[in-house]
């Protein structure tokens, strides 16, 4: 009898314990719900690592720098499994039920080789996992595997295959609502050049019901001409990177036009093939969907019908621009840094600004109002010859006229120009040669009217007023100035899969003019430095690179999220060349507070990064993945924050240390595999008995 009231006594604890970890509705990676009225006086008093384990590139082996080992990746707060997609094809799976030692389970891996695979996610009640892929030639319509997740008991049960759902062409990010009843992915549908023609698919949102049944209900919310023409997009602030106009002066009556096909995409244009779904975020009542632009300034708001759907054009869509940052003084921030001089160097240039391009959105829910949080990167299109991305001495001489055949230069840019270069702004400072720089209205002869680079270089939050998106807040400056503070080796500094050795996993894997590029960044005679850290020569450490961004993107932020910690409303962002993590407390969304800065690949101030992965003392660089989790889906208890490197094959974790009154009670996160486990041994004490 004491043997069966030990085990009632244990059940009960564990399974109290369990319940109280998934009572909240909302899935680990779902839209947070905050109440201000009910946020704790003081934050977290510390940001630290607790662990880290390096993924393989391959089928739960392979170890490389620069392999995209770990692309996006996914939390099962249930059974304490990450899933991290490779660019190789594979979904390697780790185990943190030790959150101390996170180690890699080989024996399953997904091989799925062959697959561009593109995101992971997780609906961790329903036991499903989903794999995003596009199609081999990459304008096709790409697909979402559904696997069941890894399962503990007496045996581990590695993932099943059990159904694939078609979205719309290269479904980049995928995502469940909270409560795992829809999917929606976002489908980028890259253009490519394929036999010399340019084929450009249209961007749409995928959404899909009934996904945990062998008939999903799909529906393709296509964009097509409904968000409006060229000239309305434009009108409204959104920007174009290739409009129709555009499209006809590169292919007819540029320098470049003899060695473009532009004739199938002009012939079946739309202004969608222009709108390049990157990121989704739902609203917390499941009502909407977000959709990032990044490429086109922009968020497109999907309603999604709550009743049957009737048709594949039963929903309403709205687009909103993400607006210009303004570097000049008349503007809000304190300056930037467009001067590559290997120095920290913020000035204000008259008649520069950016385009924000946010790459990463996470929606947050404070006070029953939806948020949009915007990590600002920055991107461009490039297909074959023609590239959206052009150095301003590329594009505008010293004389302050058009480089470019049949353009003209505005009397405006050719002041600005001019005060620009009196600054010092180093002349290969990147812009557009797309809507927000060029008015294509007479395609035969454009007029330069403005000069607009790439990257918000910092955070900004939009706040859903019903029928608009607001700028609630920026961050303006900030980054920059805290990274040149905290680190300043690493101000605008780059380490991404250029940076990997010669004769190494990458280089042995790649065409001959990777290879080339690899050669040249590991040569002290061209990109490469005489020590990369060892005593050899090769790829450069990130305090030799300091400034290398600065006339680009400068700190690009890529990733974000958010969650709950010690009372309080986090955002987290990384950047993504530079390895610099920021913690910022938004309980009060209007004026956020920067807490924490931290390096994630500290070792990289002084190695380059495939001496600093072979003596496995790499962090995370190019954060592609990151994911917060309160104590109650935490596999440590505390609440903290996942990293995932794309390049350096890294997942770590880190904690927030909460003042001590605000501890979480250790007993809300017991963990549901030490209860399995528990459970089983006891269960076979009880047979015995």
């Amino acid at each position: 009898m004491k043997v069966v009231f030990a085990v009632a006594v244990a059940s009960s604890s564990c399974l109290l314990a369990h319940a109280h970890s998934s009572s909240n509705a909302r899935r680990l990676g779902g839209t947070p719900h905050f109440k201000t009225s009910g946020a704790s006086s003081a934050g977290p008093v510390d940001f630290k690592m607790k662990s880290r384990v390096f993924v393989p590139y391959g089928n739960g082996d392979g170890y490389a720098f620069g392999m995209g080992a770990a692309e996006k990746s996914a939390y099962d707060d249930l059974e304490k499994y990450s899933y991290s997609v490779s660019e190789q094809g594979y979904v390697n799976v780790v185990d943190w039920s030790d959150s101390s030692k996170p180690t890699v389970q080989k024996s399953l891996a997904i091989n799925l080789e062959g697959l561009k695979l593109t995101d992971v996610n997780i609906c961790p009640g329903k036991k499903l996992l989903f794999v995003g892929h596009g199609a081999k030639d990459t304008v096709s319509n790409g697909r979402v595997r559904v696997y069941s997740t890894v399962q503990r008991g007496t045996t581990v049960t590695a993932p099943a295959f059990l159904r694939e759902i078609e979205t719309g062409p290269l479904p980049d990010m995928i995502s469940p609502n909270n409560d795992c009843t829809m999917l929606a992915a976002a489908c980028e549908a890259e253009g490519a050049v394929i036999n010399g023609e340019l084929i450009d698919p249209e961007g749409s949102v995928t959404l899909v019901r009934k996904f945990d049944t062998d008939t999903p209900e799909v529906m393709h919310a296509k964009f097509g001409s409904r968000l409006g023409t060229d000239e309305e997009l434009i009108a409204m602030g959104v920007h174009l990177p290739l409009p129709l106009k555009a499209m006809e002066y590169w292919d007819e009556h540029s320098s470049i036009a003899d060695k473009l096909n532009f004739a199938k995409a002009r012939a079946s244009y739309s202004p969608a093939m222009n709108l390049e779904p990157e990121y989704l975020g739902w609203s917390y009542d499941s009502s909407k969907v977000y959709v990032n632009l990044q490429e086109s300034n922009a968020i497109v708001t999907v309603t999604v019908p709550s009743g049957a759907w009737a048709s594949q054009s039963d929903f309403t869509l709205r687009i909103d621009a993400l607006g210009l940052k303004d570097w000049s003084s008349a503007g809000p921030t304190q300056g930037i840094d467009l001067i590559k001089d290997n120095t920290c160097a913020l000035k204000h240039f008259p008649g520069f600004s950016t385009l924000r391009q946010a790459d990463t959105i996470q929606v947050v829910n404070i006070d029953n109002v939806d948020y949009i949080l915007a990590a600002c990167e920055g991107d461009d299109k490039e297909y074959g010859d023609y590239a959206e991305k052009f150095k301003f001495s590329k594009l505008v001489k010293a004389d302050n006229t058009a480089t470019q055949k049949g353009m003209t230069v505005s009397v405006e840019v050719q002041l600005d120009a001019t005060s620009q270069r009196d600054l010092g702004a180093d002349p290969s400072r990147t812009v557009t040669v797309g809507s927000a720089t060029i008015d294509y209205s007479n395609p035969a002869a454009p007029e330069i009217k403005a000069i607009v680079g790439f990257g918000g270089r910092g955070i900004s939050i939009f706040k859903d007023a019903g029928d608009k998106l607001e700028l609630t807040w920026d961050s303006n400056s900030e980054l920059e100035m805290k990274v040149c503070e905290y680190f300043p080796w690493a101000h605008n500094s780059i380490q991404d899969e250029e940076f990997a050795p010669v004769n190494g996993g990458l280089y042995n894997s790649s065409d001959d003019d990777l290879k080339e590029v690899l050669r040249d960044m590991n040569d002290p005679a061209k990109d490469g430095c005489a020590d990369a850290g060892d005593g050899k020569p090769g790829a450069c450490p990130l305090n030799m690179t300091v400034d290398s961004r600065s006339p680009k993107d400068g700190p690009a932020p890529e990733s974000m999220a958010a969650g709950e910690a010690c009372g309080r409303l986090l955002l987290v962002t990384a950047t993504e060349k530079s390895g610099v993590a920021f913690v910022y407390d938004i309980t009060t969304v209007t004026k956020p507070k920067l807490l924490f800065v931290k390096h994630l690949t500290p070792i990289s101030k002084t190695k380059s990064a495939g001496v600093a992965y072979a003596t496995r003392e790499l962090g995370d660089i190019d954060t592609e993945g990151v994911i917060f989790v309160d104590p109650a889906h935490s596999p440590s208890g505390r609440a903290g924050v996942f990293f995932g490197g794309a390049w350096s094959g890294t997942m770590s974790f880190w904690e927030f240390e909460c003042p001590k009154a605000a501890e979480p009670v250790a007993s809300s996160s017991t963990s549901n595999v030490v209860c399995k486990t528990f459970l089983v041994m006891l269960a076979g004490m009880l047979f015995l008995a």
